[in-house]
């Protein structure tokens, strides 16, 4: 066992092993036995903290939604306006997800984990709420004259949250020189701008 694993709980290391299963060889690979062999912990202590890989995989879920309940609830207290709001959110999302690339694996599985009766009803309440909270910001933006746009707050929202999903896909698939939080920062100034008044 190595002098980090000393600090680091067997349930957390179980947590943090099946993200990345997860993210190298998708959802089908995640099984018990990759897990041991990913943690060096043995099967007999993989049960002790978990029942089933479902019971770990809705850990996993769980996880990856806290994010929104944090970053939600600075926002709604900031005392900025609705644009610096959605520039914070794609900010924190973007050093979040470069620092926990692995995790982000988890929004290219949404299909499959809605088909899973363990994890559905998490991934629709969490991805219904970050919708619903960035299209109230983006309604507040448009409502300011802050957003120039003929179209209601879902729709930009859907439009981010789809920019977070390629943004994502594209470091899977392509070589990038840039790292995920620029590479969505770009993406983000130049869309954000063609909707404002002024220049982002």
């Amino acid at each position: 066992m190595s002098f980090i694993e000393d600090f680091i709980s067997a349930r957390d290391r179980i947590i943090a092993s099946s993200i990345d299963i997860i993210s190298d060889a998708g959802l089908a690979s995640l099984n018990i036995n990759n897990i041991s062999r990913r943690t060096n912990l043995s099967e007999m202590m993989i049960y002790k903290c978990f029942t089933n890989t479902d019971e770990i995989l809705v850990e996993v879920v769980n996880l990856y939604f806290r994010f929104d309940k944090g970053i939600f609830s600075t926002l709604e207290s900031r005392n900025i306006t609705n644009l610096e709001k959605i520039k914070m959110y794609v900010d924190n999302y973007g050093t979040y997800y470069n620092n926990y690339f692995s995790l982000s694996a988890i929004m290219l599985q949404y299909e499959e984990l809605l088909h899973n009766t363990n994890t559905r009803e998490i991934v629709q309440q969490g991805f219904l709420e970050r919708r619903e909270n960035l299209a109230k910001i983006f309604d507040n933006a448009i409502s300011n004259g802050e957003i120039k746009a003929d179209v209601k707050g879902e729709m930009l929202a859907d439009s981010l949250l789809g920019m977070f999903i390629v943004c994502s896909l594209n470091r899977r698939v392509m070589v990038m020189s840039r790292s995920f939080k620029d590479e969505i920062d770009i993406q983000y100034s130049k869309w954000i701008e063609s909707l404002c008044n002024n220049k982002v």
